[in-house]
């Protein structure tokens, strides 16, 4: 019986992806896992549980209870023992686990290892008898970094939707106040208060589709569509919203490239990516649209000449409303959700997305589509070119 238990115990122990660690009152590891030896560096475990210096007696329990007679050693171990402090490098670590002993209660701590990486490790330890207690090691760096994003999208939602709100309150207060019979100025604090109003509409907008997107609520439609026909439209949707004077715009993609995408979100993914490069281009700037075909794949390429981005942002720039310079990103209006739309939408077609960027010379959005074996269907045929295709 109780060597079941045992092996039970180190496969479980084995198994787990928390590090444990178990501690004598002298400040020596009796026991640890494999997760432990990988957190700390540890000589890798002589058994599925750890190395024990001396046999650790742990009470199994049986029909009749707990007695010295059922208890049994959980591993052999080896005659040296290893100091806690040593073995972590850590003297928290050490302070956490000398206090539970002599208090014999409970404790937690938060901790920071730094290697190649910073790690952050949630600690429970829990006194196990007179002399030893148990330490569990719970790696919560992802969950903080998703949290630090959560406030930080938080954050930046609260002050897109206050900056408009206020600005409209303002321009409605100025008109109360008397300005509605200013007839040369009237006209135009009313065109300010649609501006704001329409870019909340747009941000809010934006948040839901996002939300719906990521949830799964939007279902994609895919078949056959003829990809310089979708850039055709997008860039005459681009043209007719207006655009910053001096920058040209260029297609090179083949005319029989046809990929397996949602229409409409393939429009949705090719106009985010096209108005913010000619939205963060210099004046006289260029941004170009390929295609390249390879293994049944389409990579898209949208390029421009622009003020690119900095190498720090790059890995989160397509995070919800991240901006990394905020004076310039504040120069070009938009919502901060567009580059989050697309990858979820790149990622809803079996594709992928990424970026590169010289700071200074301009950025470079790549992603792909599977190719498709079928034509595309006339109508999307038909759209007329409306760009300068080359």
């Amino acid at each position: 019986m109780a060597e079941d238990t045992n092996k039970l115990l180190s496969a479980v122990l084995a198994a787990m992806r928390e590090g444990v660690l178990i501690v004598h009152s002298r400040m020596e590891i009796v026991l640890y896992n494999d997760a432990a030896a990988r957190i700390f560096r540890l000589p890798e475990p002589t058994s599925p549980v750890g190395l024990p210096t001396k046999p650790a007696q742990i009470p199994v329990k049986s029909a009749g209870g707990l007695s010295d007679a059922n208890r049994q050693p959980a591993v052999s171990g080896r005659q040296s023992r290893l100091r806690l402090v040593d073995a972590t490098r850590d003297p928290a670590i050490n302070d956490t686990f000398r206090k539970a002993l002599d208090r014999r209660e409970t404790l937690d701590a938060r901790l920071e290892m730094v290697g190649s990486t910073i790690k952050c490790f949630y600690l429970h330890v829990s006194p196990l008898g007179n002399d030893l207690a148990v330490g569990i090691f719970s790696d919560v760096t992802e969950l903080e970094r998703l949290e630090r994003v959560r406030r930080e999208f938080f954050a930046n939602l609260s002050h897109e939707l206050r900056t408009p709100l206020t600005a409209i309150l303002a321009y409605a207060e100025t008109l109360l106040n008397g300005a509605l019979d200013d007839l040369e100025n009237r006209r135009q604090f009313v065109e300010k208060l649609h501006k704001h109003a329409s870019r909340m509409k747009e941000l809010i907008s934006d948040i839901s589709d996002l939300s719906a997107i990521e949830s799964g609520a939007v279902k994609l439609a895919p078949g056959p569509v003829r990809l310089r026909s979708v850039v055709a439209d997008v860039i005459a949707l681009a043209e007719a919203r207006g655009r910053p004077s001096r920058v040209s715009l260029r297609v090179s993609i083949p005319d029989d490239f046809v990929v397996q995408a949602d229409r409409s979100r393939l429009e949705q993914i090719l106009y985010n990516l096209i108005d913010n490069a000619i939205k963060f281009n210099k004046e006289g700037g260029e941004v170009t649209v390929s295609a390249s075909e390879r293994e049944r794949k389409v990579t898209i390429d949208v390029e421009d000449t622009g003020v690119g981005i900095p190498e720090s942002d790059l890995p989160r720039i397509f995070e919800r409303l991240y901006r990394g310079d905020k004076s310039r990103s504040r120069k070009a209006e938009g919502t901060g959700l567009g580059l989050a739309i697309v990858k979820h939408l790149v990622q809803a077609h079996g594709g992928e997305i990424s970026a590169t960027s010289v700071f200074g010379k301009g950025s470079r959005f790549t992603f792909t589509l599977p190719a498709s074996t079928s034509k595309a269907e006339e109508e999307n045929d038909a759209a007329p070119s409306l760009a300068p295709l080359i």
